[in-house]
């Protein structure tokens, strides 16, 4: 088969070629384009605008509504002493924090008999609270082994069933420790 019979039967076949289709009347679709005025949209744009500001508005007035309210009050955590039955004591390790439920770097704001209470200044682990207070039998708060809760200083507490933990855990925030519980909780 040629090229000009397969242009022929292509031919035969579209239905589109046929001369009883009627011819497009094309100077009246040429002439609809070139005559219609459009009309502007003058209007269009000031409700576009009008919308834009009261979106905004809106926006704004939600922001500054919600920052106006303080925020609400997370009760104090609070942590007992354990006995200090415990025995001796091996070197803190960071596997020992991190099987802690509570870890937290604070400072003491009161020391009032057996009640400690401290400002939690960041926390590593637990609760979103901003005080912590720690409740201890007078004679158990010697047995802190080396933690004594001055007034002013700051500390880092960690905590397991709502006790203090003692035995180099919790204690002042020296460098030292500060790093061991860096290597426990940003891990």
């Amino acid at each position: 088969m040629s090229d000009d019979e397969l242009l022929a039967r292509l031919k035969a076949a579209d239905p589109a070629s046929r001369r009883d289709a009627p011819q497009p009347d094309l100077d009246r679709l040429l002439e609809i384009p070139m005559t219609t005025t459009t009309q502007r949209r003058r209007r269009l744009f000031p409700a576009v605008a009008a919308g834009l500001l009261i979106a905004t508005g809106g926006l704004i007035w939600g922001i500054t509504t919600a920052n106006d309210q303080p925020p609400a009050a997370t009760p104090a955590v609070k942590l007992t002493v354990g006995s200090g039955a415990e025995g001796k004591c091996r070197a803190p390790e960071v596997a020992d924090l991190q099987r802690l439920p509570i870890a937290f770097e604070g400072k003491v704001t009161a020391v009032t008999g057996d009640l400690i209470s401290l400002q939690v200044a960041h926390w590593y682990r637990g609760g979103p609270a901003g005080n912590v207070e720690v409740q201890a039998m007078p004679e158990d708060v010697a047995t802190l082994l080396a933690v004594d809760f001055q007034v002013g200083e700051t500390y880092l507490v960690s905590a397991a069933n709502n006790q203090v933990t003692i035995c180099g855990l919790s204690g002042p925030a020296t460098p030292d420790l500060r790093h061991l519980y860096e290597q426990a909780y940003t891990s």
